[in-house]
């Protein structure tokens, strides 16, 4: 469900069609300069045969909504170069749009990430060659913990051949917990566990944690380490990924792009929301940062992706991965040193300090 109809009242009596978001029976759209006189203050604009009562809210709130929801490459296509404006659609009466609300949770996190994440063939291709990674660490018996829940793809694939071994999903968001029970394969998970953003909680003791394309890029990394810290083994081993500080095919492309303010936000090590397939800030970090926390002791560092460009080049991904060879040489020429240092994520492999 990707778009309301609205009617307006009198004296207007017109029906638009508009792209939106819910949270707890209030609507959020988000219009173009040309179109945001059709909510001017005061008006009651009526969804679903239910009047509601338009008023301007946080247009920054509203766009990280968006884009969770729609991806980036829809905000870009309609909203790029225009300016907008957020309005929030408040039921006159108590009652919640139910029809609406029902179909929340199915669009803005089956459907989206579906289309975003699984259907992009290089971020594919790179949960491929982490799982891979994952494999080589593998062993009968082995008990992990993955540290943000997903469609289980890559522990699907890493389990493959190996007898005996359990999983533990974590995650702090119930939703992504429960798409994770209905999309990843049987047999993946042994359970789920939804943990606090704090990143403070002992679940158990494991050989494995292992957390991908999420949760490394968006937390504090002393937060995760400290969490790894809790719950892993003696000598058990943490991998993972995380944004590359000194990625240098994306810092090249928004050079050439005139993007110039995204890359000296990658550099600093902060990008804001919206400037990456996350819907939140994220963090890049050196190799450097990683190694150096305090809690966990660096093993093995590789790139990942050092010829493929970032996910909003997409036209630029969509050649290059259709050719065998291609990915192939990315996968090689990210493992070898300097140049795994100036790919789109590094990823690493860290055991317990001692002493």
């Amino acid at each position: 469900m990707r778009e309301i109809k609205i009617v307006l009242p009198p004296p207007d009596l017109t029906e638009i069609s508009a792209n939106f978001t819910i949270d707890r029976g209030r609507v959020s759209v988000i219009l173009t300069e040309s179109r945001r006189r059709i909510l001017r203050r005061g008006i009651e604009p009526i969804i679903d045969g239910k009047t509601y009562r338009a008023a301007k809210c946080d247009l920054g709130k509203t766009t990280e909504a968006f884009l969770r929801k729609y991806g980036r490459e829809h905000m870009d296509r309609y909203f790029t170069g225009r300016k907008r404006i957020a309005y929030m659609l408040t039921p006159v009466t108590e009652e919640h749009t139910t029809a609406i609300w029902e179909n929340t949770y199915a669009e803005s996190h089956s459907f989206q990430y579906a289309e975003r994440i699984q259907g992009d063939k290089v971020q594919m291709h790179l949960r491929t060659v982490a799982s891979d990674c994952l494999r080589k660490f593998m062993a009968d018996g082995v008990s992990i913990l993955e540290v943000g829940c997903s469609n289980g793809y890559e522990m699907s694939l890493a389990k493959k051949g190996f007898s005996g071994t359990s999983c533990v999903c974590a995650d702090v968001s119930p939703e992504a917990i429960e798409f994770a029970k209905q999309h990843s394969p049987a047999g993946t998970y042994d359970r789920f566990v939804e943990v606090s953003g704090n990143w403070n909680e002992s679940i158990g003791s494991f050989h494995i944690i292992y957390s991908t394309f999420g949760a490394a890029d968006t937390s504090s990394f002393h937060e995760i380490a400290s969490f790894v810290g809790n719950n892993l083994k003696r000598n058990g081993l943490f991998i993972g990924t995380a944004l590359n500080r000194f990625a240098a095919w994306d810092l090249v492309l928004s050079a050439i792009t005139g993007k110039r303010g995204y890359a000296r936000n990658r550099l600093s090590g902060i990008i804001p929301a919206g400037d990456s397939r996350y819907p939140v800030t994220v963090y890049a970090r050196s190799v450097k940062e990683i190694s150096s926390n305090g809690i966990l002791h660096p093993v093995a560092f590789r790139g990942l992706s050092m010829l493929f460009a970032p996910y909003n080049y997409r036209r630029i991904n969509r050649i290059l991965i259709k050719i065998p060879f291609m990915r192939k040489l990315d996968e090689i020429l990210s493992g070898i040193f300097p140049l795994s240092l100036l790919c789109e994520y590094i990823l690493f492999v860290l055991s317990p300090a001692t002493g």
